[in-house]
C-alpha cells in the first residue's frame, strides 16, 4: 500500500478498498479454472483481509466480535485443505454469528434513538 489515507468515517481508505476490491475481482476470474470450492475459500479468506484492514483502524462499535470473528475465520479457512467437511459446516454456521452481530448493533442503535427521543 502506497499511502496511508484518512478513513473519513469510514473502516477502508480507499487503497484498503481498492486492495479488496482486486483481491474479489482476480479471485472471480480465478475461479472460473479452478474447483468450485476454492472460491469458497477465497470469500472467507476476503473477509479476514477485510477484517483484518477494518481493525487496522478504530472500530469501537465491532472491534472485540471482529477481532474473535477474524481469529474463529484464520483458524478455520485452512481446514479446507484437510478437513472440508469442517470447513464447509463453519461456511453454513459463519453467516449466523455475523447476522447475530448485526441484530446487535441494530439494538443497540435503536435504543440510542429511543433514549434521544425520550
Amino acid at each position: 500500500m502506497a499511502t496511508k489515507q484518512s478513513t473519513a468515517g469510514g473502516v477502508l481508505t480507499e487503497d484498503e478498498a481498492l486492495e479488496i476490491i482486486s483481491y474479489l475481482v482476480a479471485s472471480a476470474e480465478t475461479s472460473l479454472s479452478e474447483p468450485s470450492h476454492y472460491a469458497i475459500f477465497r470469500l472467507i479468506d476476503a473477509s479476514s483481509r477485510m477484517i483484518g484492514l477494518m481493525l487496522d483502524h478504530e472500530t469501537p462499535r465491532t472491534g472485540e466480535f471482529l477481532r474473535r470473528f477474524k481469529a474463529e475465520v484464520d483458524q478455520k479457512k485452512v481446514w479446507m485443505m484437510w478437513d472440508s467437511e469442517a470447513f464447509f459446516d463453519f461456511v453454513r454456521t459463519a453467516p449466523a454469528g455475523v447476522a447475530a452481530e448485526a441484530k446487535r448493533l441494530a439494538a443497540v442503535d435503536d435504543l440510542e434513538v429511543k433514549e434521544a427521543n425520550a
